[in-house]
C-alpha cells in the first residue's frame, strides 16, 4: 500500500521546435485562432502546497459543484494520495549491494533502486551535516541556485503545444536563476524568507568527501584510454557532478516539476530525506503529457530533457484524465542511502528538512563490457578519484569553461577525442601525422573557438605529445595528453555557445522560449 506523507532553460534545439510548432507552414497566419489552454503556475511554487495536505488551506482542493459529479478519484489530490493507489506498481528495490553485471544486465536501462547505507562509507555523511565546515571549507566556489519550489511554466507561455495555445495569467512565476558564492549562501539558507536552494555543477573539492559506489563499473573504454591515474580501467567514464543543499522548516518541503533527465545518475543522501515518485516511460509515455513531446517511447530515447504539464500537488484528472492509469512506483531516500536513476525515467521529488544530497552521473551510451577493460573492479573510491568529463571551477584558470557552471555540456571526449583515437589507429603505422591532427581538430571546431587559436595550440599539444620531432603520435598519447584535453574542452565550451547569465549576487528572471531575461542585482 503507497503511503502519503506528511526539475534548466531550454537548449537551442528545443527553442527551434518549439518556433516549428508555432506555424505549421506558408499559410499559418491565414488560419483561425487557435484555442487558448490557460495555466498558472503549480500550486507548490505558489506556496500553497508545499506542506502536507491536511497543513493546507481546504479551498485548494476544493472540487467546484460542476466537477464533483464528474471527477474521478484523485483529481486535485497531490500524488502519492491514497486514491493514486490503484495505480501504485509499489516500491523500488532496497538492495544492500550490487555486483557490476546484474547491475548491467538487470537494472542499468530503467529500473531504478536504493542502495542502502551506502552514503555512510563518505565523510560527508558526517561532515556536510556541519553548516561551518560547508562554508569555511567551500565558500569561495560559486554555486548556482534557484527557487525551492520549481515551476518552468515560463518556459512554455505563448506557446503551442497539445493544438493548443498557452495562456498563462498574471501570476505567472518566473523562473529566477542567481549564482553566488557558497559562503554567502550557507548563513542564509535557513531563512524562511530566503526562497533559494542549491543545485549546481559540484566543485572538485568536494569530490573528495563523496565516495563513489562500484555497481556502475566495467563501462567499456576506448581500447587506448587506460582510465585515470590512480584508478584503472574499471572505473567507469563519469560525466558530470552535481551537489543539492537546501533548508526546510517546519512541515514544508521543496519541489521539482515532474521531469527526466538525460544521463544514468547516483545520488547519494547526506541529510534530510527525499521522497520520489517515479514512472517508467517506456511503459507509460501514452498516460503522461509532456511539454515539448521529445521522448520516442517506441525507441526509449529523447531529443532532449523534458518535463509536464501535470501540476504534481494539484492534479488536474479532468484535463489530464488518462494519467490516471499511468504505473507509478515510489522511493524514500534517507540520510546515508544512494539511489540509482536511470536516463528518461520520469520523476517528481520533494526534499524535506536540511537537506544535502550528491551526485554523480555517467551517460547512456556508456556500454558494459564483461570483460571489465582487462582489469578487476577496485574497492569504493572518493568521486576525485575518477576521470569525470566536466570539472568546477576547471582544471586551469587559462580554460574558457573556467568557473562556470557548466551542466549538460556536451560530451568532449565521445565527440571529439576517441574520433582522433581511432583515425590514429587507421592510418599508417597506426600513427597520426602532424598534419592530419590539426586538421582534424580546426574540422571539429568549425571556427567557433577560432582557427588560428586552434592551430597554435593544435601544434603545441602535438609537440608536447612527439617529444622526439617524428611528426607522428600514436593514440595513447591523446589519451595522456593534457595539452589536448585542455584544447578539446575548450572548443567544446565554444561550440557550446551563451548558456545566460552567470554573474554572481544577480537574480536573472528567465523566459527561455522567449528569448527574454530580467535581471536584478541581489544585495547579500
Amino acid at each position: 500500500m503507497a503511503t502519503f506523507p506528511g526539475a534548466g532553460p531550454l537548449k537551442p534545439t528545443l527553442l527551434l521546435l518549439a518556433l516549428l510548432c508555432t506555424v505549421s507552414g506558408p499559410m499559418a497566419a491565414s488560419k483561425a485562432p487557435l484555442p487558448k489552454m490557460i495555466f498558472s503556475p503549480n500550486c507548490a511554487a505558489k506556496k500553497l502546497c508545499n506542506k502536507p495536505m491536511q497543513d493546507r488551506e481546504p479551498s485548494v482542493h476544493l472540487l467546484s459543484s460542476e466537477e464533483v459529479s464528474k471527477a474521478p478519484k484523485g483529481h486535485l489530490k497531490p500524488l502519492g494520495h491514497p486514491d493514486f493507489d490503484d495505480s501504485w506498481a509499489g516500491a523500488v528495490d532496497v538492495l544492500e549491494d550490487l555486483d557490476p553485471e546484474t547491475f548491467w544486465t538487470k537494472y542499468q536501462p530503467k529500473k531504478p533502486f536504493i542502495l542502502k547505507g551506502f552514503a555512510k562509507k563518505s565523510p560527508a555523511f558526517t561532515k556536510w551535516k556541519d553548516d561551518a565546515y560547508l562554508k569555511e571549507k567551500f565558500g569561495e566556489f560559486k554555486a548556482k541556485t534557484e527557487p525551492k519550489n520549481e515551476d518552468r511554466l515560463t518556459d512554455y507561455c505563448n506557446q503551442v503545444r497539445f493544438g493548443q495555445r498557452i495562456e498563462c495569467g498574471d501570476d505567472i512565476i518566473p523562473y529566477t536563476e542567481t549564482h553566488m558564492k557558497l559562503h554567502k549562501f550557507m548563513p542564509k539558507f535557513k531563512d524562511p524568507a530566503f526562497d533559494k536552494y542549491v543545485v549546481t555543477q559540484m566543485p572538485d573539492a568536494m569530490a573528495e568527501d563523496f565516495v563513489l559506489p562500484t555497481f556502475h563499473s566495467c563501462a567499456r573504454r576506448d581500447v587506448d584510454d587506460s582510465g585515470p591515474v590512480g584508478g584503472g580501467p574499471w572505473m567507469t567514464q563519469m560525466y558530470e557532478n552535481n551537489v543539492w543543499i537546501s533548508h526546510n522548516g517546519g512541515r514544508n518541503f521543496s519541489t521539482s516539476v515532474i521531469h527526466y533527465d538525460m544521463n544514468n545518475q547516483i545520488m547519494c543522501q547526506f541529510d534530510g530525506t527525499k521522497e520520489w515518485i517515479m514512472w517508467d516511460l517506456s511503459k507509460e509515455a501514452h498516460n503522461i503529457p509532456m511539454w515539448s513531446g521529445l521522448y520516442n517511447q517506441e525507441r526509449h530515447e529523447a531529443q532532449g530533457s523534458d518535463d509536464s504539464p501535470i501540476d504534481p500537488e494539484r492534479v488536474d484528472l479532468l484535463r489530464w484524465p488518462e494519467f490516471k492509469k499511468a504505473r507509478w512506483v515510489n522511493a524514500s531516500l534517507e540520510a546515508g542511502d544512494c539511489l540509482y536513476t536511470p536516463a528518461f525515467l520520469l520523476h517528481y521529488v520533494r526534499s524535506y528538512g536540511r537537506n544535502v544530497a550528491g551526485m554523480s552521473m555517467f551517460q547512456r551510451e556508456e556500454k558494459y563490457d564483461p570483460a571489465c577493460n582487462g582489469a578487476a573492479v577496485g574497492e569504493p573510491l572518493p568521486l576525485s578519484k575518477y576521470d569525470v568529463m566536466w570539472s568546477f571551477p576547471e582544471e586551469d584558470r587559462s580554460l574558457l569553461g573556467w568557473n562556470i557552471v557548466k551542466m549538460g555540456y556536451p560530451n568532449w571526449k565521445r565527440n571529439f577525442l576517441i574520433p582522433l583515437a581511432k583515425l590514429a589507429r587507421k592510418s599508417k603505422g597506426q600513427k597520426l601525422s602532424r598534419k592530419d591532427f590539426v586538421k582534424k581538430l580546426i574540422e571539429f571546431d568549425g571556427n567557433e573557438f577560432g582557427k588560428k587559436k586552434v592551430k597554435q595550440r593544435a601544434q603545441e599539444a602535438f609537440k608536447e605529445m612527439d617529444p622526439d620531432g617524428t611528426g607522428l603520435v600514436a593514440a595513447p598519447e591523446l589519451f595522456r595528453s593534457r595539452s589536448l584535453r585542455y584544447l578539446l574542452k575548450d572548443i567544446a565550451v565554444a561550440k557550446e555557445g551563451d548558456r545566460g547569465n552567470q554573474e554572481e549576487d544577480v537574480e536573472v528572471d528567465r523566459y527561455d522560449l522567449g528569448g527574454n531575461t530580467e535581471k536584478r542585482k541581489l544585495e547579500l
